[in-house]
């Protein structure tokens, strides 16, 4: 709990109260509007098939963030692994739906799917999943007035 109450915008630094549910948490008006338009202003966040950030929905982009999460991590992308992380901010994750939206994910170009063993597959991001999901950190970043700090001994973005 944040020493602005309960009640405030999950958006760092916001004074707002919270009032509108996003897929990034709740967070007051302004920050929903603001998130918005950033989604919906990207043309350059299309994948090779022609899917756009904008188009995915919070599902499916809470899939391509758990897989990142599993990967940058060194852990297997597997269903029942995803499925663990996603029911960290999803109640409870049917395996139907987890499997159809993993299906529209590979279809559009997003994700890959390789056997695990014989009973179980993984599924590792496309390179445009990647650049789709870093340039989403930009704009949430950009949105939120956040410096990201450059990594590779470059200068901050």
């Amino acid at each position: 709990m944040s020493d602005r109450g309960l009640y405030s915008c999950d958006t760092p630094r916001c004074t707002g109260l919270k009032a509108v549910v996003t897929p990034d948490g709740y967070v007051c008006r302004r920050c929903a509007n603001q998130l918005e338009q950033a989604y919906e202003s990207e043309p350059e966040l299309v994948a090779d098939g022609g899917t756009t950030w904008a188009a995915l929905t919070g599902f499916q982009r809470d899939i391509l963030e758990a897989i990142a999460h599993l990967e940058s991590i060194g852990e297997e992308s597997y269903g029942l692994a995803i499925k663990e992380r996603l029911e960290k901010h999803h109640s409870e994750v049917l395996h139907g739906r987890l499997y159809q939206n993993l299906d529209g994910l590979i279809e559009d170009g997003l994700l890959e799917r390789d056997e695990l063993d014989g009973r179980t597959n993984s599924y590792t991001l496309t390179t445009e999943a990647e650049a789709m999901l870093e340039e989403s950190i930009y704009r949430r970043a950009d949105a939120c007035g956040l410096q990201i700090a450059a990594t590779d001994g470059g200068e901050p973005e």
